[in-house]
């Protein structure tokens, strides 16, 4: 009696082991998809079906002192240096515009941190949560995506604000 026992036991055993594996067979992997993962927003440029440009985790962060500073980083996936330009809109009106260099195959970051390239922020008058609009344009490929505005209430948004001068 004891061996149709152990069978049984490990026919079930290896039956719940496949079936609890099995859920993530057909599902994509996930790494391989460009998400918003963080608080901002993200856009892609294409030439030819083929992602030559972008913008990742686009935010306006609202200081304490209603300060603005523009926070992302971006991407050039060509083989060649490109110049990508960002504008930020509210209510139809730039409030910022800057054109950035990048190196191929590299990353700029946007921001007033040190390394971070500074995109100076016009007078802005939109409270927290406010959707703005940011224009992407390179190499005569454009596209808008939402920009967000948040507050530094989250440790990685509190910048010290840029010197003056």
């Amino acid at each position: 009696m004891r061996r149709p026992r152990r069978l049984v036991l490990s026919a079930a055993a290896m039956g719940l082991a496949l079936a609890a594996t099995g859920c993530t067979y057909l599902s994509p992997v996930q790494t391989h998809e460009f998400y918003q993962a963080a608080d901002g927003t993200n856009a892609n440029l294409e030439q030819a079906g083929t992602l030559f440009a972008g913008v990742r985790n686009a935010v306006l962060v609202i200081g304490e002192d209603g300060t603005p500073v523009f926070s992302s980083t971006v991407v050039n996936y060509s083989d060649e240096e490109i110049t990508v330009e960002v504008e930020g809109n509210a209510e139809g009106s730039a409030i910022f515009s800057a054109q950035v260099q990048v190196p191929a195959h590299s990353v700029v970051e946007l921001g007033p941190s040190e390394g971070q390239q500074l995109v100076p922020v016009g007078a802005v008058n939109v409270g927290v949560g406010t959707v703005l609009s940011l224009d992407v344009t390179a190499d005569g490929e454009a596209t808008t995506i939402s920009l967000p505005t948040l507050d530094n209430s989250l440790g990685y948004y509190d910048f010290e604000q840029p010197a003056e001068g």
